[in-house]
């Protein structure tokens, strides 16, 4: 199955929420993602299947850092590399605009999650405990951080 990794359109906003509030049990708005439109400092990409989003995924970027806010592919389009190519998109897209290292939280207990973010090189530098609800569970957070940085600064 082809599918076209794109920017979040305004168009495209209902399907993110309508994917949102199927797999997450505190989801995004609708005029949260909205919101995201045309702020310089936030990428949203889509993943799309013959004019459909099948998923998503969102950066915010701030100095040189970026954190990761969303990557979510419904359930019907899984197990098609939609996660990875959404991941390697916005993950080089930060990068061409400065971003040195990558953060984001993931459910202790979402493996499919964790097994993705390490495959990209992500790790995981602590733990937030009892960070989500609905239901209760810890926050792993994990780092990415460009291979071509000094860290010697």
């Amino acid at each position: 199955m082809d599918f076209a990794i794109l920017k979040l359109t305004k168009e495209q906003v209902p399907e993110v929420a309508r994917i949102e509030t199927e797999l997450f049990s505190t989801p995004w708005s609708e005029k949260a993602f909205a919101d995201t439109l045309g702020m310089e400092h936030v990428l949203f990409y889509t993943a799309s299947v013959e004019g459909r989003v099948a998923g998503y995924c969102g950066i915010y970027l701030a100095a040189d850092e970026g954190e990761i806010t969303n990557v979510a592919v419904a359930p019907e389009y899984r197990r098609r590399n939609m996660a990875q190519s959404l991941l390697r998109t916005v993950m080089a897209q930060a990068r061409q605009k400065g971003a040195r290292r990558i953060f984001l939280e993931v459910r202790s207990r979402n493996d499919p999650a964790i097994c993705l973010y390490q495959k990209h090189g992500f790790t995981v530098i602590g733990t937030r405990k009892n960070y989500y609800q609905y239901p209760q569970d810890d926050a792993l957070v994990m780092m990415y951080e460009y291979a071509d940085i000094d860290t010697k600064e």
